[in-house]
């Protein structure tokens, strides 16, 4: 499947969820993310039930960082 994340087109793996999206993108381990795609934004959570689609735009919102 094709969509933009954080601006950027990409091609990934259909079936891919928010969560598997999270781990792969992020360097830093955010203590909270939020993530806006199809006019929906989801608050620090559900990410393992919300499945990406094609065409899906997906941007970052990071509320600070954990530390390791």
């Amino acid at each position: 499947m094709k969509i933009i994340v954080s601006g950027k087109r990409k091609e990934l793996t259909d079936g891919l969820t928010a969560a598997q999206l999270i781990g792969s993108e992020t360097t830093v381990r955010p203590r909270y993310v939020s993530i806006v795609t199809r006019k929906e934004i989801l608050l620090d959570g559900g990410f393992e039930d919300m499945v990406l689609q094609d065409g899906d735009t997906v941007e970052f919102i990071y509320s600070g960082e954990e530390e390791c």
